[in-house]
């Protein structure tokens, strides 16, 4: 039973860095301001998790409480992860910011080892350390020299501390029904479109493909890919999940070299090679621990 959960957790990860490896193509199609998408994808995911808990047999995990936790590292983790995102691509070099942003895995396996009691274990952080530096070369590779504000460091930033927010909320909370992130994502999509009312221009001139773009993204990138985030959370090795979402760059790589809006360089198979090599550092042991888990929490995954 325990190795048919890791199976699922793992290829649940699997599949939420694909798609989130996607949202770089789907949102080249949407050409809609940042928080108008966002509202528009976060009610489509709504909508798509409603269908998902009608046609759900299996037994709802439970009612959700919408307390603090629920406003600030749920929904507020959410809203942030992408604004800030946004904010940081609007005032900088896309290369700079993201690779600031990306630093979230890295503080997520290290907070997650934290609180289980792990305490600084040596390999998950030569691990991860290890795919982070495999991807500075494929994110800086085709630095463009755009200038950078001090501004747009902070959002890529605040970006990463909103996203490791967000995973200890769905990891922490024992796992979300389709319910309770039909409402997560609904209690996203108004604040998003607040803060597009306050902040940005609606655009009068729109094509159909301009909203399908931001559907698609609410069922794939943003919607389906946070349910099966949590999942992955909840039942897998966060550090070995953590890692993974460093494949996110690439596969967008990957995706835009298969379109032709790429091509196909060296950096990209460091980088490959830096993320499963990292993958599998996090999950071996450091010489003279013979072996053994050092803790509870250590044992049952």
């Amino acid at each position: 039973m325990r190795d048919w959960k890791m199976l699922t957790s793992l290829s649940a990860g699997i599949l939420t860095v694909v798609l989130w490896g996607s949202l770089p193509v789907l949102k080249h199609l949407a050409s809609l301001p940042p928080m108008l998408i966002t509202a528009v994808a976060m009610a489509c995911a709504a909508g798509f998790t409603r269908l998902i808990g009608m046609v759900k047999t299996t037994k709802r995990l439970g009612r959700e409480r919408f307390g603090v936790r629920h406003w600030t590292m749920g929904v507020g983790g959410l809203v942030g992860a992408l604004y800030g995102y946004f904010l940081a691509l609007e005032g900088g070099d896309p290369a700079k910011v993201t690779l600031i942003t990306y630093t979230w895995p890295l503080g997520l396996v290290l907070v997650s080892d934290h609180l289980d009691g792990k305490g600084l274990r040596p390999m998950p952080l030569i691990g991860a350390s290890v795919a982070f530096a495999g991807m500075v070369p494929l994110i800086l590779g085709d630095n463009q020299g755009t200038a950078t504000s001090p501004w747009a460091y902070f959002a890529g930033a605040l970006a990463g501390l909103s996203w490791i927010a967000f995973s200890l909320h769905l990891r922490q909370s024992g796992g979300l029904s389709s319910r309770g992130y039909q409402r997560l994502f609904l209690h996203a999509g108004v604040i998003a479109l607040a803060i597009h009312l306050v902040f940005e221009s609606t655009p009068t001139a729109t094509t159909s493909l301009d909203w399908l773009a931001a559907c698609l993204i609410g069922i794939g990138p943003y919607g389906l890919a946070f349910i099966t985030w949590g999942h992955a959370l909840k039942n897998g090795p966060t550090t070995l999940l953590g890692v993974m979402t460093y494949l996110v760059p690439i596969i967008s790589a990957m995706l835009l070299v298969a379109l032709g809006w790429s091509t196909l360089s060296q950096e990209l198979f460091i980088a490959t090679a830096a993320v499963v090599g990292g993958a599998l550092l996090t999950q071996s042991r450091w010489p003279g621990t013979n072996g053994r888990p050092r803790g509870r929490q250590e044992a049952k995954q």
